[in-house]
């Protein structure tokens, strides 16, 4: 069974001291007049009252211990040390004549969740005790008083600020004047908050290993970390029942510089007790000055509760950090060699092929060409490649710089991206029909000519990439998820290798001397070649279009349906101007068209993303259901395995593994006989959720797929890109032979 993060309160033990008595003073401990007050007044009444208590109990180290008890009306709290995400700290500060105070014992908060706001803050209701020990008191020259400043922050539907300054006599207190069961009644207050205040990890006998997963540029940037726990450090302890963990939470110190938003947590080891807790949110100062410090809550199945105080680094020692993912993630030489293999893979995904066939009639035509010319081409095509992908990486990291994490694929998720690529489809299928022409009108005289060229096999390049960033092939998934959490130079020399891969067939084929003499000749059956590829690409705008439609809607897609209407209407009047040996009123023509069309249809074809457009998707139906982490959690505590799909409409991939594999009717019938919960982590649009969940994979795009077992939770299966029925059907049963 997994472990619960607590998400509440935490001081459970204490608040059940919190009643209306509170308010009163029939239960209180009682002090002379000069150390209580009461303070944050509102309309009805103050709200806190503040006493200044002494315990005259000796031990090692201290000679007394003082304190200021606040108590509070009910549905009122004061902040700990760190607010949280609202409110002001609370200040405590001694003055003792003659005397020192060491530091402020600070009892583990609660947490006050603002589900509206979706803010945490931390602090506490009811009554807490703020103490310190008295460790050093000189010889009496004179009264000795102890004082106590107190500013704080006191909320419930309305903020009211409160202060307060008390003193006492130190000496009458000391020298015993209170009864034996006043002093009691004092002395068992102080150590059932002393209880409550979190210990280090070495003397609770506790193990703690913490790990960076994303820890970004600036202040505002995600943070997400792994803490290991092992609650049973001590030879011997893991037989010990206290031992047994149930629930564990997390509450980030100030100095942290980490405001915290989620907390998970897998199930712990049989054989140690030990668990890894996950935690996400963001960074308050500078990210490579954050640390994992604060406080750790361990719930025992024995019904005790412990405190831990840590402080452990997030970027360790060398102050480098770990790329999102597995601890095992690729080293920079070894993501670079993926990239490039990845690269060349590409060229096989269906995402491509309408590019490679262009390509094919290029290269035919080759055998009449000189070599200059032939070498122009490739470096054409290669240039476009590679500035298109260095593009794409200085928009990731522009994007990131401006706070914005994205990942592989990023530009499909701006429905907009999808009709331009649409509509540059379709002009390169008309230029293909003949409808005009990119270069001079002699160029007609020679079906493919004008296919050489740098000019043309640079815009060859940038389409293939486009194309290409949907799609995820084998080993492209680690490369370009190592670069997304890395650096910029990282970023950028990955993009780079991917680039490199994809351009290296043709460039290859059209450089080698050898094969040219296995070219066929070109002739007219080039000219029935060219149009038909024509239809490749209008069938790739058909893909891309689709893409427009469920993300932006059917308004949206008429729109996008007319302005290519018009776009063939521009495309031929300037055609024919261009016959006529005038292209330059021809070009004047169309760009007015084009300008009417695009002002006329704008509020059809610029219609904001429609959510009920993606009503359609599996998810929505087939027993899918969106994806959610507090969901999966729940089904996995329950005893029941999970199987999650990352997709997006745009991944042509993901597109066919879910026909081909998922859908398969072997597939269907292992998930209903094993009752498998079913999840789609949707990332159509943008959605951070899905993106941090992808990088903690050490993925930066879709498709992924993830097979959890309810007896190992913390160690998920993850499958290839590519995905078989074989290899899922194997992930899928995995669970029965481990549990066995």
């Amino acid at each position: 069974m997994g472990i619960p993060v607590a998400r509440a309160v935490l001081s459970a033990a204490v608040l059940a001291t919190a009643s209306p008595a509170l308010a009163s003073s029939r239960d209180a401990i009682p002090v002379p007049a000069t150390a209580v007050a009461v303070a944050a007044p509102d309309a009805v009444k103050p709200r806190v009252e503040v006493r200044l208590l002494i315990d005259a109990t000796p031990a090692p180290g201290r000679v007394a211990r003082v304190g200021a008890l606040f108590r509070l009306d009910p549905g009122w709290h004061l902040y700990w040390r760190n607010p949280g995400e609202s409110g002001l700290p609370t200040n405590v500060s001694w003055q003792v004549d003659g005397g020192e105070v060491g530091p402020l014992a600070w009892p583990a908060p609660e947490v006050f969740r603002d589900e509206q706001l979706g803010e945490s803050s931390y602090g506490y209701s009811g009554q807490v005790l703020l103490a310190s020990d008295l460790v050093r008191l000189g010889p009496p020259q004179g009264p000795r008083a102890v004082r106590v400043d107190a500013d704080f922050l006191v909320c419930h539907d309305q903020c009211i600020p409160g202060k307060v300054s008390l003193s006492r006599d130190l000496d009458r207190a000391l020298a015993g004047g209170a009864s034996a069961e006043l002093a009691t009644r004092t002395h068992e207050l102080f150590e059932r908050f002393a209880a409550r205040v979190p210990v280090p990890a070495a003397k609770g006998g506790v193990e703690l290993a913490a790990r960076a997963l994303e820890l970004g540029a600036k202040p505002g940037d995600p943070i997400r970390a792994q803490l290991t726990v092992r609650p049973c450090a001590r030879a011997g302890d893991s037989a010990d029942s206290e031992c047994g963990v149930e629930s564990a939470a997390f509450i980030p110190d100030q100095s942290a510089l980490v405001a915290l938003s989620d907390a998970r947590s897998d199930a712990p080891s049989p054989a140690t007790g030990a668990f890894t807790l996950a935690l996400a949110g963001h960074s308050l100062g500078e990210p490579a000055a954050a640390r994992l410090a604060g406080v750790l809550e361990l719930r025992q199945s024995g019904g005790g509760v412990r405190f831990v105080e840590l402080d452990l680094p997030l970027a360790g020692e060398s102050g480098a950090v770990a790329p999102s993912g597995a601890s095992d993630s690729p080293s920079f030489g070894y993501a670079l060699l993926l990239a490039l293999v990845g690269g060349l893979i590409l060229n096989a995904m269906p995402c491509v092929l309408p590019v490679l066939a262009l390509k094919v009639f290029a290269l035919a035509d080759l055998g009449r060409q000189s070599r200059q010319e032939t070498t122009a081409h490739a470096l054409g095509y290669f240039v476009g490649i590679e500035v298109t992908m260095l593009a794409l990486a200085s928009g990731v990291v522009a994007l990131r710089a401006a706070g914005t994490y994205v990942g592989w694929g990023f530009q499909f998720q701006e429905p907009r991206f999808a009709l331009a690529i649409t509509l540059l489809l379709v002009g390169f299928a008309l230029n293909l029909f003949g409808v005009f022409e990119i270069g001079s009108p002699t160029a007609l005289a020679s079906v493919g000519q004008d296919a050489t060229g740098i000019g043309r096999s640079f815009f060859d390049g940038l389409l293939a990439v486009v194309l290409a960033t949907p799609c995820s092939a084998p080993f492209l998934g680690t490369a370009v998820g190592f670069a997304f959490a890395g650096s910029a130079a990282a970023i950028v020399a990955i993009f780079a290798a991917i680039g490199l891969g994809l351009a290296a067939p043709v460039c290859l084929v059209a450089l080698a001397p050898v094969t040219a003499r296995y070219m066929p000749r070109s002739g007219a059956w080039m000219g029935k070649l060219r149009v038909g590829l024509g239809f490749a690409l209008l069938a790739s705008a058909i893909w891309t279009l689709w893409i427009f439609g469920r993300t932006a809607g059917a308004d949206a897609l008429a729109g996008a349906l007319a302005l290519c209407l018009a776009l063939g209407l521009c495309a031929w009047l300037y055609g024919l101007f261009q016959l006529a040996d005038r292209p330059g009123r021809g070009l004047v023509l169309a760009a007015g068209v084009a300008a009417l069309a695009l002002t006329a249809l704008r509020p059809l074809w610029s219609a904001p993303p429609a959510a009920a457009a993606l009503s359609h998707s599996p998810a929505a139906h087939a027993g899918w259901r969106p994806f959610d982490r507090g969901a999966i959690a729940a089904e996995l505590s329950g005893g029941r395995p999970v199987f999650v799909d990352f997709t997006a409409a745009w991944c042509l991939t993901c597109a066919v593994n879910e026909r081909a594999v998922i859908a398969d009717a072997r597939v269907q019938a292992e998930l209903s006989r094993a009752d498998f919960a079913l999840f789609k982590a949707d990332w159509t649009l943008r959605d951070d959720d899905i993106r941090r969940e992808l990088a903690h994979f050490g993925r930066a795009g879709v498709p992924l797929y993830v097979v959890y077992h309810p007896d190992a939770p913390g160690a998920p299966r993850v499958l290839s890109e590519l995905l078989t029925i074989e290899s899922l059907l194997d992930a899928l049963r995995a669970g029965e032979s481990h549990g066995a």
